[in-house]
C-alpha cells in the first residue's frame, strides 16, 4: 500500500505506528469507497491525502497540511469527519470553519456522506449525530467569525478538524481545540492555504515547525516533524518562476488540477500575482496586497479626461465613519465605451464626523451640471439621506457592502482597469485612494479592503459601488437592481 504514497518513510515511525497507520489508512480507503461525490463518483483517495491520513493514524497528535486551493481538501475533512463519527464511541468531532458560510459548505459536504452511511443531521444545530441523543455520539461545525472563547470552553474533542486556519478571524477555535486534545486523547487536523501574516497563529505555527529536528524538502513537498506533531507544506520553491505552469502544478499535488485549469486560473480577468502565487503555489505573500499594479492605473491616464455637462453620469458615494473620509465619485461613458471617471473627497473637520448635508449638497450640484441617471449608496450609512434625494427625484440606487455584492463588483472593475476600459485625469487624491486599496479575502473570492496601512480608499469604493451601473448602461445592459 506504502508504494504509492509518496515519502511515507520520512515520518520517522516505528514499525508497529507504521502497521497500525497502515491499518488506519485500509479501514478509511475502504470506509471511502462506498462514499459518493458529488459527480457521483466513488471517493478514491489520491496519494497525497493518503500520506496525510497514513500520519494521521500514525500516532501524530497533530497533523498540518498546507496546500493550494482546489486540492479537494473540503471533501477529505468531510469524509474522515464522518468517518471518524461512525468508528469511534461517544465521538466529540469538531470542525471549524473560517466563517459561517464555509460552515454552512463543510456541513452540506459532511450531511451528504453521513446520509450515506446512516448518520442523522441535525442542520439547526449544524451538527451530524450516530443517533438523536447527542451523548451517543456527534459533529459539530463551527464558524470562527461566530465563535468565541467563552461558548468553546469545557470542550474534550476525540477529533478537531480545521478549515483555512489562514482566514480564521482569530485563534479561538484552533486554540480550543489544540488545548483540549490531552482530554480523550483526542487527534487534529488542519488543512490551510499559505496565509499573508506570519504573525497570525498560522504563520506561527508554521514558524515553529520549521525549526523541529526534522524538516525535509524534496521538490514541491516540504515535510517537517517530531514526534507528535507533523506538518506537510505543498508549495512552489522560493525563487520559483510562478509563470511556468510545470512549477505551479508540481505544488497541486491532487490529479484533477491540471496545468490546462490552473492555465484557465490564470487567465481570468480578476487574477492577480499576489493571489495567484498564495493560493495556486502555496507561497506566503505579504500582509498588504496591492489589488493592483499602479502602473496599470497610471496607464489609464489621459491628460484632457473630461466630463462634458449635460452627460448622463452614474454617481457613487462612500460615507465615511466618524473620523473617516466620504467621497462622491460620476461616471460617464464616452462613445468609445470607456468610462472617465471623476471625483471629490471630503475630510472632516477635526473629531468631528462629516456633515451628511455637504454630500448631499454636493450630489445636487451633479444633478444641476449633468443628467444624474443614478446614485448608487450603501443604506447603512446614507439611508435618511437617500430617501430625502429620492424625494427631490433622484434614482437612489442601494448596494449593499456585502460579499455577494462586493466580490463580483470587484472583480469587473479590476478588469476594467486592467483592460484600460477605465479614464481618469490623474487626479492625485483619486489616485492614491485606488493606490492605497487591498484585498480581502471571503468565501466568494476576494474584494476590495483598506491595506495594512490603514491608508483613505474612499473615493476607490465610491468607484466600486457607480461602477456596476455604468459598466451596464455601456453594453446595454439596463440598471443593475
Amino acid at each position: 500500500m506504502s508504494g504509492d504514497i509518496p515519502r511515507a518513510d520520512e515520518l520517522g515511525l516505528t514499525s508497529e505506528q507504521m502497521k497500525r497507520a497502515k491499518a488506519g489508512l485500509a479501514d478509511f480507503e475502504k470506509f471511502c469507497s462506498n462514499l459518493e461525490t458529488t459527480e457521483e463518483e466513488q471517493f478514491k483517495l489520491e496519494p497525497f491525502q493518503k500520506l496525510i491520513i497514513l500520519a494521521y493514524f500514525g500516532g501524530f497528535s497533530e497533523v498540518m497540511a498546507l496546500i493550494p486551493k482546489g486540492n479537494g481538501k473540503t471533501v477529505l475533512l468531510a469524509a474522515l469527519a464522518v468517518h471518524h463519527l461512525k468508528a469511534t464511541n461517544a465521538a466529540e468531532a469538531y470542525i471549524g470553519a473560517s466563517s459561517a458560510a464555509q460552515a454552512q459548505k463543510m456541513y452540506r459536504e459532511a450531511s451528504r456522506f453521513a446520509r450515506q452511511v446512516d448518520l442523522l443531521p441535525f442542520p439547526g444545530y449544524m451538527e451530524i449525530r450516530v443517533e438523536k441523543d447527542p451523548a451517543m455520539g456527534y459533529l459539530r461545525v463551527l464558524a470562527s467569525d461566530k465563535a468565541d472563547r467563552g461558548s468553546l470552553e469545557g470542550i474534550g474533542p476525540t477529533l478537531g478538524l480545521v478549515d483555512e486556519l489562514h482566514a480564521h478571524v482569530n485563534d479561538a477555535l484552533y486554540a480550543a481545540m489544540q488545548g483540549a486534545l490531552h482530554k480523550r486523547d483526542g487527534r487534529m487536523l488542519t488543512i490551510s492555504t499559505a496565509g499573508s501574516d506570519e504573525d497570525s497563529v498560522l504563520g506561527r505555527i508554521r514558524k515553529n515547525a520549521l525549526e523541529l529536528s526534522s524538516v525535509n524538502r524534496e521538490k514541491s513537498l516540504m515535510i517537517a516533524h517530531d514526534e507528535s506533531f507533523v506538518m506537510f507544506e505543498w508549495s512552489a520553491a522560493e525563487g520559483a518562476e510562478l509563470d511556468d505552469l510545470e512549477v505551479v502544478k508540481e505544488a497541486n499535488p491532487a490529479s484533477f488540477v491540471t496545468q490546462k485549469k490552473l492555465e484557465r486560473i490564470k487567465k481570468s480577468p480578476s487574477m492577480t500575482p499576489t493571489r495567484w502565487a498564495r493560493y495556486h503555489a502555496n507561497v506566503w505573500t505579504p500582509a498588504a496586497d496591492a489589488w493592483i499594479d499602479p502602473g496599470v492605473w497610471e496607464a489609464c491616464y489621459e491628460a484632457n479626461a473630461e466630463i462634458p455637462d449635460g452627460s448622463d453620469v452614474y454617481v457613487g458615494i462612500d460615507v465615511g465613519i466618524k473620523k473617516d473620509s466620504s467621497a462622491i465619485v460620476w461616471l460617464w461613458k464616452r462613445d468609445d465605451e470607456r468610462i472617465v471617471v471623476k471625483s471629490k473627497v471630503f475630510t472632516p473637520n477635526g473629531d468631528q464626523p462629516l456633515d451628511l448635508s455637504k454630500i448631499e449638497q454636493g450630489i445636487r450640484e451633479l444633478a444641476d451640471r449633468y443628467q444624474v441617471m443614478s446614485v448608487s449608496y450603501d443604506r447603512w450609512t446614507f439611508e435618511r439621506s437617500a430617501q430625502m434625494l429620492s424625494d427631490e427625484g433622484l434614482l437612489m440606487v442601494e448596494f449593499p457592502m456585502t460579499n455577494e455584492r462586493t466580490v463580483p463588483a470587484s472583480s469587473r472593475l479590476y478588469e476594467a482597469i486592467q483592460q484600460h476600459r477605465i479614464v481618469h485625469d490623474g487626479d492625485p487624491v483619486m489616485t492614491s485612494h485606488v493606490k492605497a486599496g487591498a484585498t480581502r479575502d471571503t468565501e466568494r473570492g476576494w474584494r476590495l479592503a483598506k491595506g495594512k496601512a490603514r491608508r483613505p480608499i474612499d473615493a476607490l469604493i465610491a468607484l466600486l459601488i457607480a461602477f456596476p451601473q455604468a459598466d451596464q448602461a455601456s453594453t446595454g445592459g439596463g440598471f443593475e437592481w
